[in-house]
């Protein structure tokens, strides 16, 4: 059968397709295990949250495709992929976070039975915050960089900086795995992921779930609907325009403000995360 269009991992869809599904969790799990410090074990009794593909969040502007899972020991872990990174992104992270974190507490509850919640962060380009490949970020101490608690726990994962290297110089063996992941994630090139899957069982697997998407008018055209998306999004910051200019969007920005609120957070930063007024805050 003939291939109808060529896929990039970057492309949140196609990255959902292949790490978000039951049928590849193996694959998820393999990756998983390059990034966080959780034993094997753990890992491999992941739960995925949110399985399903809907038409209505591969076109709205608003729908995000990430990855939601469960780990054995109740931990919580969202991924998502962003092509490029933008000056609000940080306190973007944070606040999803937050939100994980808040609706795991149950009325009556103790907060020493919250689940850890951990947000995985694939950047495209534009990463500023340093210039590793990996980095993590916790609640520390900050003279004596003593973790205040590891529930906090936000990584991110810098493609760009896996581009500019043709080689994985990477002598750790955990370490060169994800560098080979971010490569398999980060090219265009057929040719590339073939190569590397030549040395990962996991990578053949998530190999042959492209051929098949490849293949697949359906496939195409969700695939092509969120390439739509993310060139509409540059467009519309290029001319100027916020995000959440449409009805749709702006619904959602007020929600996200509302929630921000009743959670106490300062107006300030209420305005820089969700493109509002003060005045539309106060409103609220």
């Amino acid at each position: 059968m003939e291939k109808l269009f060529n896929i990039t991992l970057r492309n949140d869809y196609a990255f959902k397709r292949v790490f978000g599904t039951d049928e590849n969790k193996d694959i998820l799990q393999d990756l998983l295990e390059c990034i966080l410090d959780i034993p094997p074990e753990t890992i491999a009794g992941l739960e995925l949250l949110d399985k399903e593909f809907h038409k209505d969040a591969i076109s709205d502007k608003t729908g995000v495709l990430d990855v939601k899972l469960r780990l054995k020991n109740s931990t919580i872990i969202d991924i998502e992929i962003q092509n490029r990174w933008n000056s609000e992104f940080a306190q973007r992270t944070i606040f999803y976070w937050a939100k994980m974190y808040t609706e795991n507490l149950k009325t009556g509850e103790v907060y020493t039975k919250q689940p850890k919640c951990i947000t995985i962060n694939i950047v495209g380009e534009g990463f500023n915050l340093n210039n590793l490949i990996h980095s993590e970020y916790n609640v520390v101490e900050k003279h004596i960089n003593d973790k205040l608690s590891d529930e906090l726990e936000i990584h991110f994962l810098n493609l760009a900086k896996v581009k500019e290297q043709e080689e994985n110089k990477e002598t750790d063996k955990k370490k060169k795995k994800l560098y080979n992941w971010l490569k398999f994630i980060e090219t265009d090139e057929e040719e590339v992921r073939t190569m590397l899957a030549q040395e990962s069982a996991m990578m053949r697997k998530a190999n042959s779930t492209i051929e098949v998407m490849e293949m697949s008018p359906k496939e195409k055209w969700l695939y092509e609907n969120r390439m739509k998306y993310e060139h509409d999004k540059a467009s519309w910051k290029h001319v100027g325009y916020q995000e959440g200019i449409e009805k749709g969007s702006y619904q959602k920005a007020l929600e996200t403000a509302k929630l921000m609120k009743n959670m106490n957070y300062p107006i300030s930063d209420i305005c820089k995360i969700a493109g509002l007024s003060i005045e539309e805050v106060e409103a609220l």
